[in-house]
């Protein structure tokens, strides 16, 4: 039969440790007597300590052969325990650890790794309750009622910590430690429901105590040897901290703390945590702890399950869902305190079971998942991305979780976060990525490509079946994909046609193909309703019937406009919500098209970034009738030439791969252009190129286009190139020209005689110099300065 010292030591070594590591002592006849041990049951004391190493008058005692193992004397608190050596392992660590039992806890710190203990997974606060002297006690069949003196604050937190836990929680504010919760593990079924929801429940405690979010953290032990087969029905399947060390080297454990640290939390989930949710909120009071606790539990089941976001540039939060694979714009409180109605609320409703009447919880929610760590910054994508402007590559958003890359070596599925790339969600209608590949496949045959926009085309109602028909189909096959790519601005795209020539028909097709969304926006009331539309669009942004009667706001509208397609990084400024002097950056990630029935612009800066599409409703002409023919179906005919959606997609794709093959071949960085669109023109003539088509013809025509769309808006632009033609054809070369002798040619003119600034000399010299650049680029008029008193001009044919 074993001695007591003998089982002393057995039972030590199964943790690694010897009496001197723990200070214990045999046990004494006046500790049985505090502890109700029975006097036939052999066992040891655990002395225990403060924080700082000094002695306590409290102990535990561990009894062989007995249930329960463990007694405290009668009537005693809990405590925490701290080995001796505690406070000196802990001061050179930026962690600590607490467990469940003494000799984990000091098998742990023997090793090197600061760990204190409870003396059970829910001793972390005391059962034992200490009333006001003066209290009034009932008692009842089943229960004790307590009345409290009036002079009482309130009874939220009567029951108190453990004796030690507050230290402990002092020692972690001061110095920043990180407090890591590593309760025992069952072989069989991991960590047990029971435990891991009293690991939850201290975590939410020690948050609401002060200690950050992301400074709380939990390590569940994995088996040592995952190959070792089943357990035996005899091996007890508790796996403990002393347990996992004994089985492993330090270097392991070390290995296990560091990734825990790396993670961007590992805040103690809890198990059941709908059920947690649903009971507290059926309760009638909930204190504002218990508000904050379960807002706790549902940001810590958030971030195991995906990252919380913001962009500081917009003001805006995010939740990515590694689940789904969807990035979330977040929306706790709207208008009519509910935002039950957005994605994200959607989201809250049927994972937790919360909604906008649940509102303080809701109202505590939305201030910690900004507020509380960890959230990372991002600036989410819509429909298409490109990390770097020099990237030869697009990646288009094929739905709320996934994307698809193209280059110049063919095209990639990813799911959506990967390589850094973030689509926001409901920017697109789901396409079948294995029908998108197949349809690329059955494309990819021959060194060229059919250019199939310009067979649509060649079925709308255009004005001008050549060169119009040709740049049109061009374009649709760069824009929007080509969005920003090595800086290019993509031009705005004018769609002119009386009601019926098929104007919003043709545009809804590129809409279906791009985001399958068909809905065209409204003619703008002012420049906020007009930020706030093209903010929220990805890829290609449509008003439609544009009419622009206030002609301040066609003035603004047009100035926005210019600028946002030539500023390096478009964006708009809006004033924060609730705010008087704070702004947001939005960055504006769409090409921008309109239908009008007349040209609603006369902007010469608008209309050198613009590309004119004229529609003519008389074109179908039967035996000097006009025989227009509507077709319902036309559009979904048309989409269905390829295939569909995926058909038209892979189409686009293929057409990228291509024109980034040329890419790298041809690409001239010296390219010296004709329009004033960066890199639009050079994209032009090497897509021609995709087609198997001569693109020299392209900036000669785009430069006429320009002069074209400046003369048909401007009637004093027009005029002058009336007169630049006169000039050329019957005055010298050489000759100088003044203001005089234009209003001299237009008075004579019947088009023009009733323009009043080309009838007023001083009115027409103040428009010369206000476009001196557009004149001489597009007219050849140059400014030579003045002789004789007057601003004198030349014609310089344009190279």
């Amino acid at each position: 039969m074993l001695t007591n010292t003998s089982k002393l030591e057995l039972d030590l070594s199964k943790s690694g440790l010897v009496a001197s590591d723990m200070a214990i002592r045999p046990l004494s006849s006046p500790e049985r007597a505090m502890t109700g041990a029975p006097h036939s049951v052999d066992g040891y004391v655990i002395p225990y300590f403060t924080l700082y190493g000094r002695s306590e008058p409290f102990y535990r005692v561990r009894l062989f052969d007995h249930v329960p193992k463990y007694k405290q004397p009668k009537d005693s608190p809990s405590h925490v325990y701290f080995p001796p050596n505690f406070f000196v392992t802990a001061k050179k660590s930026p962690y600590v650890l607490i467990t469940e039992g003494e000799k984990k806890a000091a098998a742990a710190t023997k090793a090197g790794f600061p760990t204190c203990a409870l003396g059970g997974v829910d001793a972390w606060r005391n059962r034992t309750v200490t009333l006001p002297v003066d209290s009034e006690l009932t008692q009842h069949k089943n229960k004790v009622s307590a009345k409290l003196p009036s002079h009482t604050e309130g009874t939220e937190d009567i029951s108190g910590l453990a004796i030690g836990l507050q230290d402990l929680i002092d020692f972690c504010l001061k110095h920043k430690k990180h407090l890591i919760i590593c309760y025992d593990s069952d072989l069989d079924v991991g960590i047990k429901a029971s435990v891991q929801r009293a690991a939850a429940t201290l975590a939410f405690d020690l948050r609401f105590r002060g200690i950050p979010f992301n400074y709380i953290r939990q390590i569940i032990l994995p088996p040592v040897n995952l190959e070792a087969g089943p357990i035996p029905k005899d091996q007890d399947p508790k796996l403990g901290l002393d347990d996992w060390l004994m089985q492993t080297k330090p270097e392991q454990f070390q290995e296990l703390i560091t990734k825990c640290l790396q993670k961007r939390s590992a805040f103690p989930r809890h198990p059941a945590i709908r059920d947690l949710i649903n009971r507290k909120l059926q309760r009638p009071n909930l204190s504002r702890k218990e508000v904050q606790q379960l807002s706790i539990a549902i940001l810590s089941d958030l971030d195991a399950n995906g990252i919380r976001l913001v962009s500081t540039v917009e003001g805006q939060t995010y939740y990515f869902d590694f689940v789904t694979r969807k990035l979330l714009k977040t929306t706790f409180i709207e208008r009519n305190n509910d935002a039950s109605g957005s994605p994200f609320g959607q989201f809250l409703y049927r994972r937790y079971g919360i909604s906008g009447a649940d509102k303080f919880l809701i109202t505590w929610l939305a201030a910690q998942f900004t507020g509380e760590d960890p959230i990372e910054e991002v600036s989410p994508h819509r429909v298409i991305a490109r990390l770097k402007p020099n990237d030869d590559c697009v990646h288009y958003q094929l739905s709320d979780s996934q994307y698809v890359k193209v280059d110049k070596s063919g095209i990639e599925v990813y799911d959506n976060g990967e390589n850094g790339i973030l689509f926001e969600s409901e920017q697109v209608l789901p396409l079948d990525p294995e029908k998108v590949i197949r349809y690329y496949n059955e494309l990819d045959t021959g060194p060229t490509v059919v250019n199939q926009w310009s067979n649509v085309l060649s079925r709308v109602r255009l004005r001008d079946q050549n060169g119009q028909r040709k740049v049109t189909a061009l374009l649709y096959c760069m824009s929007p994909w080509l969005y920003r790519w090595r800086g290019m601005q993509l031009p705005v795209e004018m769609v002119i046609g009386e009601s019926g020539s098929g104007k919003s028909t043709l545009c809804e097709l590129r809409l279906a193909i791009i985001t399958g969304d068909t809905r065209l926006r409204n003619s703008p009331t002012d420049l906020k309703d007009w930020h706030a539309s093209i903010s929220n669009t990805g890829g290609l942004h449509v008003t439609d019937n544009v009419q622009l009667v206030d002609r301040s706001l066609r003035q603004r509208l047009s100035d926005e406009i210019c600028r946002i397609i030539t500023e390096p990084n478009p964006h708009i400024e809006q004033r924060k919500y609730y705010t008087n002097n704070e702004l947001v950056r939005i960055p504006i990630r769409a090409v921008f098209a309109l239908t009008a029935i007349s040209q609603p612009f006369q902007n010469a800066d608008l209309l050198q970034r613009s590309i004119v599409l004229d529609l003519d409703k008389s074109t179908s002409l039967e035996g000097g009738r006009a025989a227009v023919m509507y077709d319902s179906e036309w559009r979904q005919a048309e989409l269905q030439r390829l295939g569909g959606r995926e058909g038209w997609i892979a189409y686009q794709l293929l057409v990228l791969n291509r024109f980034f093959k040329l890419v790298a071949e041809k690409w001239d960085p010296k390219y010296q252009a004709k329009h004033r669109l960066i890199n639009f023109e050079q994209t032009m003539v090497l897509m021609a190129e995709v087609f198997g088509e001569d693109g020299s013809w392209i900036p000669t025509y785009l430069a006429g286009v320009v002069d074209k769309n400046l003369a048909d808006s401007d009637w004093t632009f027009e005029g002058l190139k009336a007169y630049v033609d006169y000039a050329n054809k019957y005055h010298k070369p050489d000759k100088f020209h003044v203001a005089g002798d234009i209003v001299e040619f237009a008075m004579g003119q019947e088009d023009f005689e009733k323009c009043e600034m080309l009838t007023n000399a001083r009115r027409l010299g103040r428009y010369l110099q206000t476009h001196k650049s557009l004149v001489a680029s597009s007219l050849g008029l140059v400014d030579k300065g003045q002789r004789n008193n007057r601003q004198v001009y030349q014609i310089v044919p344009p190279k």
